[in-house]
């Protein structure tokens, strides 16, 4: 069936709801001095969202219509495209982009030339499997409202831990800014360009797809947001971590 246009400007709408979370992290980043300790707690709730999410809402969608080996090998494929990926931009300074620098140091611009281009195409990275797997979910007749929540929130702590290790790497206002202001525009299309486009695949793809995008978030959480989590955390970041995921649950139970 075609796309409209009223469709598109909704997935457009719903899909800028995350970058909101990303842009709110990045004011917060910029303008407060959290200590670690409070960083790595609103992140351990992050990443029990996304953890939630992929688990009870996309996965297990993806294997009631796709079957479990399609999912499984479509998950492990896309965990190994992100992970891939982000090791080749680590070499070039992105391996710490998720941290706020009190605890681990981004490189500074003087230390590592390119390290800035590094770190703003992996926090990009960082959001292509997010609108992989919204950008199919909104096909559903019912809005993937717990999905959007999860990903609003667990946005927040995202941007605010990169945005403080970035401002203690000396770098500037601007390219914060900017650097944020793209990502999160560029999100919000992504995902509405992910509706139109998978919406002209068969009906084998969708399921695949969104378990290949399952994939890179799980690959995401473990290799950008646990380590700023867990590190020199407080020892209660596991039960964080549990309170993000049943939050979801909560989440989802209200809204079916």
């Amino acid at each position: 069936m075609p796309t409209s246009t009223d469709q598109v400007w909704a997935a457009l709408a719903l899909g800028a709801v995350p970058s909101v979370g990303l842009l709110v992290g990045a004011i917060a980043g910029l303008f407060s001095r959290m200590p670690h300790q409070r960083i790595a707690m609103a992140m351990s709730v992050g990443a029990g969202l996304l953890l939630a999410g992929v688990s009870l809402k996309v996965a297990a969608d993806a294997i009631r219509i796709a079957g479990p080996m399609a999912v499984a090998l479509s998950l492990l494929l896309g965990a190994a495209v992100f992970s891939a990926s982000n090791a080749l931009l680590a070499r070039f300074g992105a391996a710490h982009r998720k941290r706020c620098g009190e605890c681990i140091q981004q490189p500074a611009e003087s230390q590592q030339p390119g390290s800035g281009v590094a770190i703003g195409l992996g926090n990009a990275l960082d959001t292509a499997p997010e609108a992989v797997v919204l950008g199919i979910a909104l096909r559903d007749p019912v809005v993937p409202v717990a999905l959007v929540i999860a990903f609003s929130l667990a946005n927040l702590p995202v941007a605010l831990s990169s945005t403080a290790g970035m401002r203690a790497a000396g770098r500037s206002y601007l390219y914060i800014f900017l650097l944020w202001g793209v990502i999160a525009i560029g999100a919000a299309f992504a995902i509405a360009a992910g509706y139109v486009g998978f919406g002209m695949f068969s009906q084998a793809w969708p399921a695949r797809l969104q378990a290949f995008g399952a994939g890179a978030l799980l690959a995401m959480t473990a290799e950008t947001m646990i380590p700023e989590a867990f590190h020199n955390s407080p020892r209660f970041s596991g039960l964080l971590a549990a309170l993000g995921f049943g939050l979801l649950l909560l989440v989802d139970g209200a809204t079916r």
